[in-house]
């Protein structure tokens, strides 16, 4: 296929169901994970977004279909395989910040590409990955074929990971918040040093910063009413950062992209809920 040919970014790697805990008990389920919730943002902002991944044969796996397919995002690359879709407990504090409480893959962490899946994934301008085993592998393949790669390091355990993965990457995103007690110019350092060659971190309430070995630039977080969930604005970040650098834009107008889009996230359950900002009550 012809570089101009090609759709726009394909998202490869987690999806999951959060399950929302609300005094203890169960009270919601709605679709997320990283790859999944940057390639529904993507597709909200107009872009032509392919997902590749593996859900369950269960309730949950038809429930991130039907959300891929409400929002506009190309499911026909994901795989429906034997087992449970992955889930995630979340619970939030009265600031609307979410927290952890157990995480569990499911079949989505025996997804792999396969040559037909990697073929049809080098025929986007852009391919971001987050939990995918095989990114070593796939990544230096891709960006010889044009593909520009980038993939989210900024949870648990991603640190450990950019010696493998930095230097076949176009773009490593980082948060602080899975790095606490870590400077911006620490964890930015470390990245650059393992070879990425473009390093954005989140820092939060703080907003963001990116470097590469000739220069560095700073956004602020945009400000937010009312926060209803922090869940998810990383991804919506990075969504709008994508977007913003395919559409031709400078490193700083895709950061301040970045931030507005992760500010409208926080005033949101879930990123892969309908938009209405109203539907939570605070």
């Amino acid at each position: 296929m012809a570089l101009d040919q090609r759709a726009d970014v394909a998202c490869v790697g987690d999806n999951c169901v959060d399950v929302w805990l609300e005094d203890g008990a169960r009270s919601r389920e709605l679709a997320g994970g990283n790859a999944f919730n940057v390639a529904v943002e993507l597709a909200r902002l107009g872009l032509a977004v392919r997902y590749f991944g593996a859900v369950g044969d269960d309730p949950q796996g038809e429930l991130i279909l039907e959300a891929a397919d409400s929002a506009g995002v190309d499911s026909s690359g994901v795989l429906r395989l034997s087992g449970p879709t992955g889930r995630t407990l979340v619970e939030r504090d009265e600031s609307g910040e979410r927290r952890f409480v157990f995480e569990d893959e499911g079949v989505a962490s025996s997804y792999r590409l396969d040559d037909i899946s990697g073929e049809l994934v080098a025929r986007h301008h852009w391919a971001h990955f987050s939990r995918q085993p095989d990114l070593a592998q796939w990544a230096p393949k891709l960006r010889e074929r044009g593909t520009r790669c980038s993939c989210d390091l900024g949870l648990d355990g991603g640190l450990e990971l950019l010696g493998e993965l930095a230097p076949a990457l176009d773009v490593v995103f980082l948060s602080s918040s899975a790095a606490p007690g870590r400077s911006a110019d620490e964890l930015l350092a470390q990245a650059l040093g393992a070879g990425a060659p473009l390093a954005v971190l989140t820092l939060g309430g703080d907003g963001s910063v990116a470097a590469t070995g000739d220069g560095r630039w700073r956004a602020d977080a945009e400000p937010v009413e009312r926060v209803v969930d922090t869940l998810g604005a990383g991804d919506a970040f990075i969504a709008a950062f994508i977007a913003a650098t395919l559409a031709g834009g400078e490193i700083e107008k895709a950061l301040r992209a970045g931030a507005r889009a992760g500010a409208l996230a926080c005033t949101r359950r879930g990123l892969a809920s309908p938009l209405q900002t109203d539907e939570v009550p605070a």
